[in-house]
């Protein structure tokens, strides 16, 4: 393993806490408001009740993501800075908040006070799992003594291959987190292209919505191979199995896994969004 560097990441990157221990990921902690309770999550305090926060949130007046904060960030940084070791950082796409913007200053910051260390940054022009799939693979490169800046440079090379999309229920939550033209419509398929947002198609109801996801994950496997599918899930576990098992019916890859989406998205996203995140060869 090369030990020379650290791989940084926010909490909500869609790797469990074995995981992201296992891979040895240094985590940015994140929270998140529902109603006025103020919530954090920590990788290293254990997995939150996922269920119980998404009941809360469908009765929320009100529910917002915190973004990162520069000083809290540089604070958070700087011991692994001191112990000698440069950084690599890969952050939730730029367009989805302040998160990434806050994360480069901090970093910048950081460059100046560690002139001698090395602080890479990586845009992953995705989020959650999206996220989970390139840390995974960055992990296994440090693992096998790749230096930080063949990660990044495999990183930066594989963020188009990373697809992601959403199928969601209720465009409030959309609406009041994010810029962008989306309808008030529900059961919209949104979609990450080059790191925004998008409205893809309109469904007519849930099992189209699902249906929607399956196709778009066929209509790829007959350009390509499908390296890993990632389906997350904001309390709707039926419907995910269901994708899965579609999936799986036509064979289209045997690596799946199927995780809560994180309540810091789920309040942008809201509760019953359906994520599928998946990387084309």
């Amino acid at each position: 393993m090369n030990s020379s560097y650290e791989i940084i990441t926010e909490a909500a990157c869609g790797l469990s806490q074995d995981s992201l221990k296992k891979a040895e990921i240094l985590t940015v902690p994140m929270g998140f408001t529902i109603g006025d309770q103020n919530y954090d999550q920590v990788p290293e305090k254990g997995k939150p009740d996922f269920a119980s926060i998404y009941q809360l949130l469908r009765t929320a007046s009100s529910a917002s993501a915190a973004t990162v904060d520069t000083s809290d960030l540089i604070e958070f940084l700087r011991p692994a800075l001191a112990r000698g070791k440069d950084l690599l950082y890969i952050g939730v796409s730029d367009t989805l908040g302040e998160t990434w913007h806050n994360a480069t200053r901090a970093l910048a910051n950081l460059q100046r006070e560690f002139p001698t260390r090395r602080i890479e940054a990586i845009n992953s022009m995705t989020l959650s799992a999206g996220q989970g799939i390139l840390l995974q693979q960055l992990s296994k490169l440090q693992q096998k003594g790749a230096s930080l800046l063949e990660a990044k440079e495999w990183a930066e090379s594989n963020v188009p291959h990373i697809h992601s999309l959403f199928a969601v229920q209720n465009p409030d939550f959309l609406i009041r987190s994010f810029k962008g033209n989306f309808s008030n419509s529900q059961n919209q398929i949104l979609q990450i292209t080059e790191g925004q947002l998008l409205l893809k198609e309109q469904a007519k109801n849930r099992l189209e919505m699902v249906s929607c996801l399956f196709k778009d994950l066929q209509n790829a496997a007959s350009l390509g191979t499908i390296q890993s599918v990632s389906i997350v899930h904001a309390d709707c576990e039926k419907d995910a199995q269901v994708l899965k098992q579609m999936i799986q019916k036509q064979n289209l890859t045997d690596i799946i896994s199927i995780s809560f989406l994180e309540p810091i998205f789920g309040c942008q996203f809201g509760p019953d969004t359906l994520g599928l995140f998946y990387e084309l060869e």
